[in-house]
């Protein structure tokens, strides 16, 4: 069983009881619970439902496991000829999210 969602303007595959990172949700404490139902696909068994282009009266239950960031990576910037070089990290924050319950 496996749900194909929408969310922060990315699809993801979201399968019960795996955690998935997904863009920093804000003003949630840890042990919340969050529904999506942007659902484009719901496979269950060997039926599978096909949203156009969402489907309706299906949500999924995600609890919030913690706040998390991904890996730093630099961003160089250099002017050629004129000895002028940048160095910047950044680190991306999500939010991990374990999925619960997948209804249809």
């Amino acid at each position: 069983m496996y749900t194909i969602v929408q969310t922060s303007g990315r699809q993801f595959l979201f399968k019960p009881g795996q955690w998935y990172d997904l863009d920093l949700i804000k003003n949630v404490n840890l042990g919340d619970f969050i529904y999506l139902n942007k659902i484009l696909l719901f496979k269950k068994t060997n039926k599978v439902q096909l949203g156009r282009p969402f489907l309706e009266k299906s949500q999924i239950i995600g609890k919030i496991v913690q706040q998390v960031k991904g890996e730093k990576i630099t961003v160089l910037k250099t002017k050629p000829k004129k000895n002028y070089t940048r160095t910047r990290g950044h680190r991306q924050s999500y939010t991990r999210v374990s999925i619960e319950n997948l209804i249809n």
